[in-house]
């Protein structure tokens, strides 16, 4: 069994140290990542929860916490896993895919968090992987973690898009986003603590929805 911190971005109705109420806003229904970062890592969690793992979220409310704060949970809980949950957004709506972030200054198990993460959720949306990357976000800053703590931050996909603005009204589609972040979760420490390897993610998923992943 392994701690993990799940952080949906974002929140509420102001910024929060450091932390803006919401960025990307989807087209052309409106939906706001706020509300599908918390949808998404409710999925996850669930799927987490039932592979027997400890699992909480920084939030699980339409609230705001600082960057700090959210990774103080991370750190109260004594985290092996921390991960940032997001979609992204861009003025037009020729830029889609999935990408992962880790702190350049954080040890390497980060960086491979960041990379198990985005190997699962790229099938799952079907886009172009842009990468496991590395940017100083202030929710992954190693100081506000303990050193046992992986922590990573996905983008799941460009909400700016009006043909990912339409599958993000399908439950299915959602589902298989919770799926893949708790396969990558998962996978990563599969990787990590071999011994510690309990039941797969991906038998609870099938067990729950009848089948394989729904796209």
């Amino acid at each position: 069994m392994a701690i993990i911190v799940l952080d949906p971005g974002h929140g509420g109705s102001v910024k929060v140290g450091g932390s803006s109420p919401n960025n990307a806003l989807s087209k052309p229904r409106d939906i706001l990542e706020k509300t599908l970062t918390l949808d998404v890592a409710r999925r996850a969690k669930a799927l987490l929860q039932a592979s027997g793992h400890a699992v909480f979220l920084t939030r699980n409310a339409d609230a705001n916490l600082g960057l700090a704060d959210r990774a103080a949970v991370a750190r109260t809980k004594k985290a092996d896993v921390f991960l940032s949950i997001h979609f992204n957004g861009w003025p037009t709506p020729d830029v889609q895919g999935s990408e992962s972030f880790s702190h350049p200054d954080a040890p390497s198990r980060s960086a491979r968090l960041a990379r198990a993460v985005l190997d699962k959720v790229v099938p799952a949306t079907g886009y172009k992987d842009r990468g496991a990357k590395q940017e100083k976000y202030g929710v992954l800053n190693p100081a506000s973690h303990l050193a046992i703590t992986a922590a990573s931050l996905v983008e799941l996909s460009f909400i700016s898009v009006p043909a990912e603005d339409a599958r993000l009204t399908d439950p299915a589609y959602l589902e298989s986003l919770g799926a893949a972040v708790a396969r990558g979760i998962e996978g990563y420490l599969a990787a990590e603590f071999p011994k510690a390897a309990g039941p797969s993610v991906e038998d609870g998923f099938k067990a729950k929805t009848g089948g394989g992943t729904p796209v």
